[in-house]
């Protein structure tokens, strides 16, 4: 594994999700949703912490299952794919144990393949056609 592009697609992928995260969920939902009009984000740092370990992991697993593809599209399903496992089971949960709207969950989890997929793609273009190689 080249521990520099996994370190600077890490970093580059968290930065991008964060961002695309504070848009999503400080702009967008605001605009057409009221689901979360009691929503507090007030953990920020813990936040863009969460998305570091979700991007370091990400990074991690990225080479070990590219297919020798076009590098954004395999960043784009890898990205998609983790999103659906990232997000759609917690969210599905927390919906049954705070008794929040599924519609909501299914919003926000579509979202999340967007995010994870754009930060898929983000790795994949730093890694390039050398994922498979470890070059």
């Amino acid at each position: 594994m080249n521990i520099r592009k996994w370190i600077l697609s890490a970093l580059a992928s968290s930065v991008v999700m964060w961002a695309l995260a504070g848009i999503w969920h400080k702009l967008a939902i605001p605009l057409f949703s009221r689901a979360e009009d009691n929503v507090k984000h007030e953990g920020t740092a813990i936040i863009a912490l969460a998305y570091l370990i979700l991007a370091v992991l990400m990074a991690y697993v990225y080479p070990k299952g590219y297919q020798g593809g076009k590098p954004s599209w395999e960043g784009l399903k890898f990205g998609v794919l983790m999103g659906i496992l990232w997000v759609f089971p917690h969210s599905l949960a927390m919906a049954g144990a705070h008794d929040e709207s599924i519609a909501y969950v299914f919003q926000n989890a579509a979202w999340h393949v967007v995010e994870q997929g754009i930060g898929g793609i983000v790795i994949a273009l730093i890694y390039g056609k050398s994922a498979l190689s470890g070059k």
